[in-house]
């Protein structure tokens, strides 16, 4: 790719980020990525103090912009891709999300001195960038994300790790790619690197992803799959058995909840799952076939969609909020895609395409405002543990 083809100048991006107040750029050694653009965001220059701390880094040939923050104790990244004008990188250094004051003991402060203790702003920045560099376990491993998650990188076959099913009578090409923002643990997020440096190298693009906050399953091309760890472990043992399976046998839809709970759907109609027995009862009575599947904050709660737009619900967790706007629209049998959450988010999708959301974070539902300010349109939002989430989008 030549300087002509990146989606943002970075001479436009560092003019528009000098008028964004207490926004700070971040020298970087020059050879190491000329398109990398690095800021920290929060610093107040009245009193020189580090105050919301981001570190935002704008990767301008591929228009990815990676906000690393802190929240409840732990470093959380928040990805948007395919940026390409400045209005909204000043909108992400104007406001990234949800961010929260570094604790003083990891940037240096002794006993003796006020949590308000005036520094300079070279040495706010420094101390900032040293304590994010801590939590972080490694100073550019943001940078290392991002790299990851462009579509022009490549892993070299000795270095993956990640266990994962592929189908060898693949095309080269698969299904129109997603586009997804996502925020989850960083305990978490070296195991999606790899899942997505794996389908990358291969390649493919990625038509379906799943989380629950802890495990994460990715569908790829026409008919592969990989997945983290951490999924539900039967899940994890039946994708195990797909090395060698025909295409028809492999994922087409999978849903992940907590408490080992999971749908996954097949190429050939057939479904497996793990559930409550009024899913197994509505699943296994019906003869219409389930488009999506979700899980609710207590074990028996449930929601099914089946592909003619009508669906089933139940369950002691099922949102008010959700019942009301069911209510509300007649309960119409006309759903795309319903997902529930551990905490009792829910997403709703009608076939019109219109949305609906709630009981989210703030940080979520100014995630999901921005895209649709942007203009683009919410394919599903999937809920996990400790307020994580993913969103796909066109």
């Amino acid at each position: 790719m030549t300087r002509k083809d990146w989606k943002l100048d970075p001479e436009a991006v560092r003019r528009r980020a000098a008028s964004v107040q207490g926004c700070k750029e971040v020298l970087l050694t020059p050879d190491l990525n000329p398109a990398l653009c690095s800021f920290l965001v929060g610093i107040d220059d009245s009193g020189c103090q580090v105050q919301n701390l981001a570190r935002v880094n704008v990767y301008a040939d591929t228009g990815t912009i990676g906000t690393c923050r802190i929240q409840q104790g732990e470093v959380r990244e928040v990805f948007r891709r395919n940026i390409s004008d400045l209005n909204s990188v000043e909108g992400i250094l104007r406001n990234p999300p949800t961010i929260t004051i570094i604790d003083e003991n990891i940037v240096g402060m002794t006993d003796t001195e006020s949590p308000t203790t005036k520094v300079s702003l070279q040495t706010g920045i420094e101390l900032a960038d040293v304590g994010l560099a801590i939590l972080q376990g490694e100073k550019e491993k943001l940078r290392m994300h991002l790299e990851a998650l462009d579509d022009r990188s490549t892993l070299d076959d000795s270095s993956r790790s990640v266990t994962s099913v592929t189908s060898r009578s693949e095309s080269s090409l698969g299904l129109a790619g997603i586009e997804f923002q996502f925020s989850l643990p960083p305990h978490n997020m070296k195991h999606v690197d790899q899942c997505l440096g794996e389908i990358i190298a291969m390649n493919k693009v990625v038509r379906g992803v799943a989380t629950n906050g802890k495990g994460t399953v990715f569908l790829y091309g026409n008919a592969g799959v990989a997945y983290t760890p951490n999924i539900p472990r039967p899940l994890y043992s039946k994708l195990s058995q797909l090395r060698s399976s025909a295409i028809t046998h492999r994922p087409r839809y999978v849903s992940l909840g907590t408490r080992d709970r999971y749908f996954v759907s097949f190429h050939d109609a057939t479904f497996a799952f793990k559930g409550p027995k009024g899913l197994e009862r509505d699943l296994k009575n019906s003869p219409k076939t389930p488009r999506s599947v979700a899980f609710g904050s207590t074990f028996d709660t449930y929601f099914i969609v089946f592909d003619d737009g009508s669906w089933k619900c139940q369950g002691r967790g099922l949102p008010k909020e959700l019942e009301e706007k069911l209510a509300t629209r007649g309960d119409r049998d006309d759903l795309t895609i319903v997902n529930l959450g551990p905490a009792g988010e829910w997403f709703l999708r009608a076939n019109d395409g219109k949305t609906w959301w709630g009981n989210v974070s703030e940080e979520l539902n100014t995630a999901i405002n921005d895209l649709t300010n942007e203009g683009h349109y919410l394919s599903f939002v999937d809920f996990g543990v400790d307020g994580s989430y993913l969103i796909s989008y066109d």
